[in-house]
C-alpha cells in the first residue's frame, strides 16, 4: 500500500533525489579534497563537473515525466485491449459508473444554474442583497426580502460602504408590440440598476438615474434581448418604437446585452421599466414614495476591500438614526410599546448576492441539494459496485498477476496499471453518462413550473458541466480502482503459482467489506425514497380541503388592460353574472387571490368581541363572492354565506363583513363562537374593529396543500376589487368549458388576456411539483442502489461458494445435510446485510435533519419507515444469497473432493 501511496507522492521522489544528488556531491568533494584541493574549490570544481545541481534536478524530473506519460499511455492501450477482449465485463462495469454519473452530472446542472451559476454583470462577487429583518410597520407585497423605495435611495447615500445600489421588483405586464395584448414579465427598476450591475445595451441604451427622477414623466423601457429576437424577429428599427404597457404607451429605448436575463432564475423579463413608472406597470399603484410600502428587493455593490461584518457595522448608525426620524414622521402608525420595542430592536441583513435573488432558489434549495447527496451516494454505491467487479476480474486474473511479479514487475506497477483499468473505464461511463444527462435533465425540468422551464433552465451540457463530469468521471476511476489496486500481488508468489487457475481466494474480505457498505448505502436511500413517497402520499390523501372535481380556473385584471378600477369592477360583475348563468356551469365564484400558487395576502387581525385580542401572527387573507364556499365545496359550519347584503354598490369602498376559518376560531377563540364578534385588519391602538363576523368555514389550503394557517375572508366585488381569480364547476369536460369561457370574455373585450387557465387538479398537481420530483427521483435512486447491492451481494456469495466447494464437499461427505450447507453460505450474507444496517441507521438518524423540512405527516427516523425499509432490503438480499446458497446444497461431494 505505502508503494503505491508514494507513486502519488511527488515529495517521497523529490526527497530520494536530494539525498542522492548530496551523496555525489558530497563524495566528489571529499575526493578533490583528499587529493589537495582546498574546500570551496573543491565545492566548485564538484559543481562544473555535475553541471548544476538545479539542471540535473529539472533533467531528473523531464525523464520522471516522459517516463509516466509512456507508462500511462502504454497502461491505457493495454487496458482497451483486455476490455475488447471481455465485453460483457466492460458493458456492465461502463452501465453502472454511466447510471451514478449521469444522474450525478444531470442533478449538479440544475443546482449549477439555479444555486451555483452567478449573474452575468460586472465582478458579481462584489454584489449583496440588503434585507430588513425584523418588524418594518409595513405593508407589502412580492415575494421575499422586500423594502421600500424610499430606503433604497437612503441607502444610495451610503457611499462609505456601497458603490452603488440598486432595488428591483418583479411583476407581471400586459404587453403589445402592435397585435393584441400578452402577458410578459417584467421589472420594475430604479435609475441605478443596469449602471450598478455593469450591463450595457446591444442596441441603443439602458435604463439611467434620469430616467428615475419624476414619477411618471420617463415612459420609456429596454427590452431584453431574448424579446426583441423571438417576438419581434430582431428589428433593426426597434428603437424608438412604441410598446403598449397595460394599454399605456411607452418608448423603447434599448435593447439589454444578450447574455442577461435579469436578477431572478425563473423570473426572466421581457422588458425592463423604470421606477417612475411604476403606476403604469402596476395599475392603481400609488406608493412608489411610501416608506410603509415594501414591494421591492435592494442590491448593492459593496466598495472594493470591503466586507460584509463591516458593510453590516457600517450600516447600523444610519439605520438606527433612520427608524428614529422614521417614528417622527407623518403617517407613522401607533403602535403598542411591544411592536415600538420590535421596530426598533430589528436589524439590515447583508448578504453575498453573486447569484441575483430568486425565489426559485429559496424554494428549490434544499430540495437540490438532498438530491445531489442521494446521487453523489448511488455514485459512491456504484463505484463500489464496480470495485467489487474488478476484484473478482483481479481474482480471476491472479496467476497471470503473480507470473508478472516473478518477471520482475514491482506491486506499484501492477497497482498503476490496474488503477489505469478503472480510470479508462469511467472516463468512457462518464461520456456515455454525458449522452444521458441531457435526458434526464429535460426530466427534472419538467417536474418545474412551465414559466421558468420556458425562460431560463436548459438541457444542454456546457464547459462548466462538461468539467464537473469529468472530476466526478475521474474521482470515480480511482474511487473503483484503488481497492483492486490495493489488492494486487498481496499473496507470496509461490502461493499464487501452485494454486490452479480460478481457484485463487485472495478478495474475499475486501469484498465483502465493500458489500457490506453497498448495503448501507442502500438502505439510507431506500429509506429516503420511502419518506418522499409518504409525502407525497400524505399531501395527495390530505388534499386542498375542498372538491377539484369538474372544477377549472382562470385569471384577468382588466386594469392592465387601461381599465379604470371603476370599469374593472363593472367589467368583473358582468362576467361573473354572464359565466354563472351560463350553461355549461354548474357553479361559479371570484377571489381576489389564486389558490395553491404560494402566495397570498396576509396581515395581523385585531378581534373585538368580550376582549380585544390581537393575532400574534399573520393570518391570510382573502376576499371572494357570494357562493364561493359552496362553489369549491367547502363546508359552512357555522353562521352564513356572503350575500348581496355584503357587497357594496361600484364606487363604494370598504368592507362590512368577515367570515373565518375553523383553525382561526380555535387559535384565538379557543372554540367561542365568534358570531356577532367584530373584527378587523391590523392590530395596534387605531384598530378599529367593525367588520362583523358573519360564518365559520372548514379549514381548506391556501398557499399550499401544506398550509395549515388561519384565514379570513372578506366581500369581493365591493367596489374597489377590479380583477382576480374565477372558479367555474362545469358540466362536461374542461376542453369544452375553457372555449365556452374563453367565448364570453371575448365578447366582454377581445384584447382582454386570460392567464392561468388550468383545471384545479392540475393545479394541486402544480402546487406538489417539489414533492412529486422528490418522491419520483428518490425512488429511482433507491431502486437502482437495491439493484446494485443485490448483484453486489449474489457475485460475492457466488464467489464464496466457489471458494469453497472443497470444504463443503467434504461436510456433505461426512454427513451434513443440504440445510446446514444452505445455512452456511447464508449466514455470511445475514452478517454483510446485519453489518451494512448497523452502519445506515446512525446515519438516517444524523441525516434526518437535512430532509426534516421536506417531509410532510412522517418523521425522518419514523421507525415503521425505517423498519419496512430494512425488511424490504433484507428480504431482497437473502433472495439474493439464496442462489448461491442453493447450488452449495447440490454439490457433489466426489466431483468437489476431485477438484483436488
Amino acid at each position: 500500500m505505502k508503494k503505491i501511496l508514494n507513486w502519488f507522492r511527488r515529495g517521497d521522489l523529490e526527497t530520494g533525489l536530494d539525498r542522492e544528488l548530496r551523496y555525489h556531491f558530497e563524495r566528489r568533494v571529499n575526493d578533490l579534497i583528499q587529493s589537495g584541493v582546498a574546500e570551496a574549490e573543491a565545492k566548485r570544481q564538484a559543481t562544473l563537473e555535475m553541471g548544476g545541481l538545479a539542471q540535473v534536478r529539472e533533467e531528473v524530473r523531464d525523464v520522471w515525466l516522459s517516463r509516466w506519460l509512456r507508462d500511462f499511455l502504454y497502461d491505457l492501450r493495454f487496458s482497451a485491449r483486455s476490455f475488447l477482449r471481455n465485453p460483457s465485463f466492460t458493458a456492465t462495469t461502463m452501465l453502472s459508473l454511466a447510471l451514478g454519473i449521469g444522474a450525478t452530472t444531470a442533478i449538479y446542472s440544475l443546482v449549477d444554474q439555479v444555486m451555483l451559476h452567478a449573474l452575468p454583470v460586472r465582478q458579481p462577487e462584489q454584489l449583496v442583497l440588503v434585507d430588513w429583518r425584523g418588524e418594518q410597520l409595513a405593508n407589502g407585497f412580492g415575494s421575499y426580502n422586500l423594502m421600500s423605495y424610499p430606503i433604497c435611495g437612503d441607502l444610495q447615500g451610503q457611499t462609505q460602504i456601497f458603490d452603488g445600489v440598486l432595488c428591483r421588483a418583479a411583476t407581471t405586464v400586459n404587453l403589445s408590440t402592435g397585435s393584441e395584448p400578452k402577458p410578459a414579465g417584467a421589472e420594475i427598476v430604479s435609475g441605478s440598476y443596469f449602471a450598478v450591475l455593469g450591463v450595457g445595451a446591444a442596441m441603443g441604451r439602458v435604463l439611467g438615474p434620469e430616467d428615475d427622477q419624476t414619477a411618471e414623466a420617463s415612459p420609456v423601457v429596454v427590452l431584453s434581448y431574448d424579446f426583441w429576437k423571438t417576438q419581434m424577429d430582431g428589428a433593426a428599427d426597434v428603437l424608438g418604437r412604441k410598446v403598449l404597457v397595460n394599454q399605456y404607451p411607452m418608448t423603447v429605448v434599448g435593447v439589454a446585452a444578450p447574455q442577461f436575463r435579469g436578477v431572478d432564475v425563473g423570473e426572466v423579463p421581457s422588458l425592463w421599466i423604470p421606477a417612475s413608472m411604476s403606476s403604469q406597470a402596476l395599475p392603481g399603484f400609488k406608493g412608489l414614495k411610501n416608506r410603509r410600502m415594501r414591494w421591492m428587493q435592494i442590491l448593492g455593490r459593496l466598495k472594493p476591500g470591503m466586507t460584509l461584518e463591516r458593510a453590516r457595522s457600517g450600516l447600523e448608525p444610519w439605520f438606527q438614526a433612520m427608524r428614529l426620524e422614521d417614528m417622527g414622521r407623518p403617517g407613522f402608525p401607533r403602535i403598542t410599546a411591544e411592536r415600538r420595542k420590535q421596530y426598533l430592536s430589528s436589524w439590515l441583513e447583508v448578504t453575498p448576492a453573486p447569484q441575483g435573488h430568486a425565489p426559485l432558489r429559496r424554494r428549490l434549495a434544499q430540495p437540490l441539494w438532498v438530491l445531489l447527496a442521494a446521487t453523489g451516494v448511488l455514485l459512491g454505491l456504484a463505484c463500489l459496485n464496480v470495485a467489487g467487479l474488478f476484484l473478482a476480474r483481479g481474482s480471476a486474473r491472479e496467476r497471470e498477476i503473480s507470473t508478472r511479479l516473478a518477471l520482475g514487475a514491482s506491486r506499484s506497477r501492477i497497482g498503476r496499471q490496474l488503477l489505469a483499468d478503472s480510470v479508462l473505464l469511467a472516463l468512457a461511463g462518464g461520456l456515455l453518462g454525458l449522452a444521458i444527462a441531457p435526458s434526464a435533465m429535460k426530466t427534472l425540468i419538467a417536474f418545474l413550473p412551465s414559466q421558468v422551464t420556458n425562460n431560463d433552465l436548459h438541457a444542454a451540457v456546457d464547459k462548466r458541466l462538461l468539467f464537473f463530469a469529468f472530476l466526478v468521471s475521474l474521482a470515480a476511476g480511482l474511487l473503483s480502482g484503488f481497492a483492486p489496486a490495493l489488492q494486487a500481488g498481496r499473496k507470496s508468489l509461490m502461493t499464487s503459482l501452485r494454486e490452479r487457475g480460478g481457484s485463487a481466494s485472495g478478495g474475499v474480505r475486501l469484498r465483502k467489506v465493500i458489500v457490506t457498505v453497498q448495503i448501507a448505502f442502500s438502505l439510507i436511500l431506500v429509506v429516503g425514497a420511502m419518506l418522499f413517497m409518504r409525502t407525497l402520499t400524505g399531501l395527495l390523501e390530505k388534499g386542498p380541503g375542498f372538491d377539484t372535481t369538474s372544477l377549472v380556473s382562470f385569471q384577468l385584471d382588466p386594469r392592465r388592460n387601461g381599465y379604470t378600477p371603476q370599469q374593472s369592477s363593472q367589467l368583473i360583475r358582468r362576467l361573473h353574472e354572464e359565466i354563472r348563468t351560463a350553461p355549461g356551469t354548474q357553479a361559479s365564484a371570484v377571489a381576489r387571490y389564486a389558490l395553491l400558487t404560494g402566495g397570498s395576502w396576509n396581515d395581523l387581525m385585531t378581534i373585538q368581541g368580550n376582549e380585544r385580542i390581537s393575532t400574534d401572527r399573520d393570518v391570510n387573507l382573502n376576499a371572494v363572492t357570494p357562493g364561493f364556499f359552496s362553489t369549491m365545496g367547502v363546508r359552512l359550519i357555522a353562521g352564513r354565506d356572503f350575500d348581496e347584503r355584503d357587497t357594496r354598490p361600484v364606487g363604494e369602498f370598504g368592507q362590512r363583513t368577515a367570515i373565518v376559518s375553523e383553525s382561526f376560531v380555535k387559535r384565538y377563540l379557543g372554540g367561542r363562537s365568534p358570531l356577532g364578534m367584530r373584527v378587523c385588519e391590523c392590530t395596534g391602538p387605531d384598530a378599529k374593529p367593525d367588520l362583523e363576523v358573519i360564518g365559520v368555514v372548514a379549514d381548506f389550503s391556501y398557499r399550499g396543500i401544506r398550509d395549515n394557517a388561519e384565514q379570513a375572508f372578506f366581500a369581493m366585488l365591493e367596489g374597489n376589487d377590479s380583477g382576480g381569480t374565477f372558479y367555474v364547476k362545469v358540466r362536461g369536460t374542461p376542453e369544452q368549458a375553457s372555449a365556452s369561457l374563453r367565448s364570453i370574455v371575448r365578447n366582454a373585450d377581445p384584447a382582454l388576456p386570460i392567464s392561468s387557465f388550468r383545471t384545479l387538479d392540475e393545479q394541486v398537481n402544480r402546487s406538489l411539483n417539489t414533492e412529486r420530483m422528490l418522491a419520483t427521483l428518490s425512488g429511482a435512486f433507491g431502486t437502482l442502489a437495491l439493484l446494485l447491492s443485490l448483484v453486489g451481494l449474489y457475485g460475492v456469495m457466488s464467489f464464496v461458494v466457489t471458494q469453497r466447494t472443497r470444504e463443503i464437499g467434504i461436510r456433505l461427505a461426512l454427513g451434513a445435510t443440504g440445510g446446514s450447507a444452505i445455512w452456511l453460505v447464508l449466514r455470511d450474507a445475514l452478517v454483510m446485510v446485519g453489518a451494512g444496517m448497523a452502519i445506515a441507521l446512525p446515519c438516517v438518524a444524523g441525516l434526518g435533519r437535512l430532509v426534516e423540512s421536506q417531509l410532510f405527516g412522517v418523521k425522518a427516523t419514523d421507525p415503521w419507515t425505517i423498519g419496512l425499509s430494512a425488511l424490504l432490503l433484507a428480504t431482497a438480499a437473502l433472495g439474493a444469497a439464496m442462489v448461491p446458497a442453493y447450488r452449495a446444497s447440490t454439490v457433489n461431494p466426489v466431483e468437489a473432493l476431485r477438484l483436488e
